[in-house]
């Protein structure tokens, strides 16, 4: 950054000059304080503390009345800061003088009451009546005499500078400390280099208050002089940071007008009557030169005003728009002939007054007539606030009533807050209404109880004036519900019996179909569940569709260690993962397992010798089951390639280190052949033991693939599904939980072409999850909050939240960012059950249409080349349209030229231009 060249005095010899005179030259007293050209006013005089004045200059003959800087500079003078040279001139295209600009500080500051006509300023040369002024400058700070004198010993006839005159106005307004710590940081000008540093600060805060500011080139021109009328400008907009405005300054609102007399009322509530002067200078802050006349001075404009004796000189009328009240609440009634709204606000009614022209708006400024009106509307009243009683003059309709029917599925009812929700089936939007002590719940025609609904049934919400008024339950997801504890599982017959409590038992068939839930949203089998286990049972038509195991008594001892063994009492002695030793007695009730087999205690207990490793659950005392460990299960910590070492996290959260063989396979989606490397903390295995039970021969992974099915075999439990790689692949699902949202689901129920969450331990399916897609076009993409807008199938907009963090595939192409999804994509989203979202985008191409055969849904197209495929079968849910109508694709004829879009091999969108 530039330093100005200057040569540094002592202060030892600026307090030798201070003992010695000024010369005084004579000069224009431009900013002094004289009777000379002023303009008459009403002849009265004022003394504001900024100096005793007989008249007060309206104007200078030498400012056009439509000049840039008319209404700073009238401001000025009619607060006696400036008042024109000997000849009554303000000539405001001239430079102005350092000397000059500190009298302007001094009277700004209100200081000139106190000044000291001997005063002595040291060696720099001003005028004579300038030199008071200085002195008070240099007492309070707006100037430093040793950062002055450097510039020149005919300091005060120097024209002032721009970057000089941003550290004045600063200091002024008593922003130096501001300033300094602004000073690190450069400015934004082009030109800041060639500002002095001492400057920097200033300029910095000058511009963030909006006192200065740069030329269209964005520069700042520090040396450039500074014309008298700009300063009248610098002054006027730093006015309003002045610790103590001017005695002479009245703000408020007008609260009355009689003939040229106005009634001022402060923000504290206290009022001033003023006389306006026959030649006030009229002014509006929208506009520096507008002039006003006094008829556009209105009741209830906010002013700003300058006076002298109670005469207004100056006034600026800074909102013109009237101070309105709003009144928020919902509309009880409106009556059109006696115009008045009755409104409910926080359970208060209250009637108010409507104007004649009252305006009526709905939320995005359209007009309504006041007839359109709806009860329950959500409405803003505004009124005139400073009018006792106004009539309302506006009316804006916030939200509308809701009147309709939803069908859609249950989510919830609070009975706390009285509110009921459900996704409409039409839009896929949650939406909650209010319900009231009036609102019915039925199935049928009986009545029902609203605890009684669960997520996932099916409901007929009828909603009027935005309140469910009733609740049909049209299906329910689950027929019967029932809960206890486990007392016998009976697998010959397929029968599980609960105890409910106060000895009574309920039996129950288990469906082909069953799910069984063992927490954590593991799924198990019906093997898995233990007596005693606490459970909830859904249950249709008679059959268990769903158990929950919600806690169990049990104790399961995960890879105890046997200690000993007791053949003769059938005693057996283990210690837990954490060391703890426990006994059992083996009874003939007690299950003996070698992995799933079971066992006769006279080939088991040959198994049981110290340091085999086995799991155990047990009852209080009663031994349930004991099986041989020839596995681990858990989520991996920690591998060593080193020393052949793998510590897994089990599901008790017990960490064990186990060796591997160097060679351990590893079986994962996906891979082939797969080793230890293909293996990272956080995976979740399956861990299988040699026969010492002491070291992992083999392990396998467990991860969940989005799929889609291809085709199915109902009467053998098996389904063939294309993975995102385009792999194929047939699986049994026998004896395999499936489910959708957690709802048990047969193989009948998977449809085709339509995606699945298969979880798999190595390559074996473990459970299957079918989920929800949404295809369609593209309509909005919001990347800030994770949204995708889409027009589906059936030609409705639906809004699917993925988040930011997506997986976007278009081609061979993969992305991370929902930015690489364009609006009238053509997009398949799917949601995982961890809420991770893919967004296929599905290509489209030009065909011609060549025929359609409605038995089979095969549409045949015309080859572009003899490597294009002719026939496509269609998507079960194909959108086929023309602009936004639906159309039947036996509408199509031989020639149309459509856009075709294929997921799969299917066609999922015909688009006909």
């Amino acid at each position: 950054m530039k330093r100005k060249s200057k040569m540094k005095k002592t202060l030892k010899l600026a307090v030798a000059y201070s003992l010695v005179s000024t010369m005084v030259l004579a000069a224009p007293a431009y900013a002094e304080d004289t009777n000379n050209g002023l303009s008459q006013g009403t002849g009265t005089s004022a003394s504001t503390g900024t100096g005793s004045f007989q008249s007060v200059r309206v104007s200078f003959p030498d400012v056009a009345p439509d000049h840039w800087a008319i209404k700073h500079i009238t401001k000025l003078a009619v607060e006696g800061i400036v008042q024109g040279d000997d000849l009554g001139l303000y000539n405001p295209e001239n430079s102005v003088s350092r000397q000059d600009v500190i009298i302007m500080a001094i009277r700004m500051m209100g200081l000139e009451g106190q000044l000291e006509s001997n005063a002595v300023i040291g060696p720099i040369e001003v005028r004579d009546d300038a030199r008071p002024y200085v002195a008070m400058a240099i007492e309070k700070g707006v100037l430093d005499l040793q950062e002055e004198y450097d510039l020149g010993k005919n300091w005060g006839f120097q024209n002032a500078d721009r970057e000089w005159v941003a550290k004045i106005v600063v200091r002024a307004i008593g922003k130096k400390a501001e300033a300094d710590a602004k000073a690190e940081f450069p400015t934004a000008f082009a030109d800041n280099d060639q500002i002095d540093a001492s400057a920097v600060g200033y300029i910095n805060e000058a511009v963030s208050l909006g006192i200065v500011d740069g030329f269209e080139d964005n520069t700042f021109r520090p040396d450039g002089n500074v014309t008298r009328a700009q300063m009248a400008t610098f002054w006027s907009r730093a006015e309003k940071y002045l610790p103590t405005p001017s005695s002479r300054l009245v703000t408020g609102t007008i609260m009355s007008i009689n003939g040229a007399r106005l009634t001022i009322q402060d923000k504290a509530g206290n009022t001033s009557e003023l006389q306006l002067a026959a030649n006030a200078a009229l002014f509006t802050a929208k506009d520096d030169k507008a002039r006003l006349t006094p008829s556009d001075i209105k009741l209830y404009n906010e002013v700003y005003v300058l006076q002298v004796g109670g005469v207004a000189y100056f006034v600026e009328v800074t909102n013109d728009e009237a101070p309105m009240q709003t009144i928020s609440g919902t509309l009880v009634s409106v009556d059109i002939n006696n115009l008045t709204a009755t409104v409910e606000t926080n359970g208060a009614l209250a009637t108010y007054e409507l104007a004649s022209n009252v305006k009526v708006l709905d939320a995005n400024g359209n007009g309504l007539s006041l007839g359109s009106l709806l009860e329950n509307s959500v409405i803003e009243l505004k009124r005139h606030a400073l009018i006792q009683n106004a009539k309302v003059a506006e009316i804006v309709v916030k939200q509308v009533p809701v009147n309709k029917t939803v069908e859609g599925t249950f989510k919830s009812v609070d009975l706390a807050a009285m509110t009921v929700t459900v996704v409409d089936n039409t839009t896929g939007q949650q939406e909650t209404y209010p319900i009231t002590d009036a609102s019915i719940f039925k199935k049928g025609e009986e009545l029902f109880d609203p605890a009684n609904l669960f997520d996932g049934d099916i409901v007929r919400v009828e909603v009027k004036n935005s309140k469910a008024v009733s609740v049909q339950i049209v299906k329910q997801a689950v027929e019967k519900r029932d809960e206890g504890k486990i007392y016998s599982v009976d697998k010959s017959k397929g029968l599980i019996t609960i105890d409910k409590g106060d000895s009574v038992l309920a039996s129950y068939l288990v469906s082909d179909r069953i799910l069984v839930v063992l927490g954590d949203n593991q799924f198990g089998a019906v093997q898995d569940l233990m007596l005693g286990d606490q459970v909830k049972l859904e249950i249709n038509q008679n059959k268990i569709d769903k158990v929950t195991v919600v806690s169990r008594s049990v104790n399961n001892f995960t890879l105890a260690t046997v200690f000993s063994y007791d053949q003769e009492n059938k005693y057996l002695t283990v210690t837990d993962e954490t060391g703890r030793p426990h006994i059992y007695q083996i009874t003939d009730s007690t299950r003996l397992l070698f992995d799933n087999t079971e066992l006769p205690l006279s080939n088991f207990q040959s198994y049981l010798v110290k340091g085999k490793r086995v799991n155990i659950v047990a009852a209080d005392s009663s031994l349930l089951s004991v099986q041989i460990a020839t596995r681990v299960e858990g989520t991996i910590v920690s591998i060593s390639a080193t020393t052949n070492e793998i510590t897994i996290k089990s599901a008790g959260g017990v960490l064990q280190t186990y060796k591997t063989m160097s060679y351990a396979s590893v079986d994962k989606y996906g891979s082939s052949t797969g080793g230890l490397a293909d293996l990272k903390p956080g995976d979740y295995v399956r861990g299988f033991f040699d026969g010492s039970q002491q070291t992992v021969v083999s392990l396998a992974v467990r991860q969940s693939q989005v799929v889609h099915t291809v085709a199915k075999d109902v009467a053998n439990s098996k389904v063939t599904v294309k993975d995102a790689a385009g792999n194929v692949t047939t699986y049994s699902l026998s004896g395999l939980p499936v489910h959708r949202n957690g709802q048990a689901a047969g193989i009948a129920d998977i449809a085709l072409d339509e995606p699945l969450q298969v979880t798999f331990i190595g390559k074996s399916p473990e459970s299957v999850q079918l989920l929800d897609a949404t295809r369609g076009k593209v309509t909005a993409v919001d990347t800030v909050l994770g949204k995708v807008t889409v027009t589906d199938y059936m030609n409705v907009s639906r809004t699917v939240e993925t988040g930011t963090a997506v997986t976007v595939k278009r081609g061979s192409n993969t992305s991370t960012s929902l930015a690489s999804v364009q609006v009238d994509d053509r997009v398949e989203i799917v949601k995982d059950t961890a809420g991770n979202a893919t967004i296929l985008v599905i290509p489209g191409e030009s065909r011609t249409f060549q025929s359609y055969n409605a038995t089979t849904k095969e549409l045949k197209l015309m080859r572009r080349t003899i490597a294009d495929k002719d026939a496509y079968l269609l998507h079960d849910k194909a959108y086929i349209h023309q602009g936004s109508s639906l159309i039947d694709p036996t509408a199509l004829k031989a020639g149309d030229t459509v856009t075709v879009y294929l997921l799969n091999d299917k066609i999922v969108e015909v688009a006909k231009p």
